[in-house]
């Protein structure tokens, strides 16, 4: 199937995997949970080599962050796991864990508004103050892109398009304050049990945002005229780059994606994606229909 008709692959293989994999109804909940829980014990294994003067630990720990928390928060934003209410707990305890427990809650707004309005306008992730500035100054919007959390902040409280925003399809997806001052709590025991290193989490949230970076370069970016994301290869990406595939059935978990991925033609990469960033004018990011 060409590129141009990307846009109307066949998902049925997916679709079926997933079936199989839910008639056994704690498997993906299960495997999760053991997956979750050995990178989060890869993360405090790397902790324990950065306090013991192994500073590039927090390199990888950036990386297993990263797929940490597409395998648990990203898909208990969609109510991947359980397919219940328990996901949103999920969400509130893998952010909680990974001392980002305002995250959690605010990523699973304004992704779930991502995923009703992709490329248009109203997009929180693409709003017009960052295309604007990604087609004017794209230089300083890479630089601006690798200031973690801060560049996402300022896009959502400055954007012009931001009551625009508000007022789409999903306005509606609540914010819980109970959730984010429990999962705070969670934040403070860990740091009291496992007491990690400041500069260690700084290191860390500074890989994950370039990881982060990086692959939505992946996801939306690139020269096709008329495709809404790309398949990719991403490092430890849990079956995320079975891009198309996500923002056509979100309900699929990582599990099935990472599956299907290995049968899919990849369109993209990291580097391919950086190197398009940065030095051709052409590569822009993709316009809904």
């Amino acid at each position: 199937m060409s590129d141009e008709n990307e846009h109307s692959l066949n998902f049925e293989r997916e679709l079926k995997i997933e079936s199989r994999l839910r008639q056994t109804p704690w498997l993906i909940p299960f495997v999760t949970l053991m997956v979750g829980g050995s990178i989060a014990a890869a993360m405090y294994w790397l902790s324990e080599l950065f306090h013991q003067g192994h500073w590039w630990a927090f390199i990888p720990a950036g990386v297993v962050m990263h797929s940490f928390l597409i395998a648990t928060m990203h898909d208990a934003a969609h109510k991947s796991i359980t397919r219940t209410k328990f996901d949103r707990i999920i969400l509130n305890v893998a952010s909680g864990i990974m001392l980002l427990p305002m995250v959690g809650e605010l990523f699973r707004k304004y992704h779930l508004m991502h995923h009703a309005n992709t490329n248009l306008p109203v997009d929180p992730l693409w709003p017009p103050v960052k295309r604007d500035l990604y087609q004017e100054k794209r230089w300083f919007y890479v630089l601006c892109e690798g200031v973690p959390l801060m560049f996402t902040l300022y896009l959502l409280l400055k954007s012009k398009s931001n009551q625009k925003v508000e007022n789409a399809k999903v306005k509606s997806v609540p914010i819980s304050i109970v959730n984010m001052v429990w999962a705070t709590l969670l934040s403070v025991l860990v740091v009291w049990l496992v007491q990690p290193s400041i500069w260690f989490f700084l290191g860390s949230l500074f890989v994950l945002n370039i990881g982060t970076t990086l692959r939505h370069w992946c996801e939306h970016l690139g020269t096709a005229k008329d495709r809404e994301s790309n398949t990719y290869w991403f490092p430890l990406g849990m079956g995320i780059g079975n891009h198309e595939t996500h923002h056509h059935h979100a309900h699929l978990s990582w599990l099935t994606l990472s599956i299907g991925l290995m049968y899919r033609k990849r369109q993209t990469n990291p580097l391919k994606a950086l190197l398009g960033v940065m030095f051709d004018k052409n590569f822009g990011h993709y316009r809904a229909r």
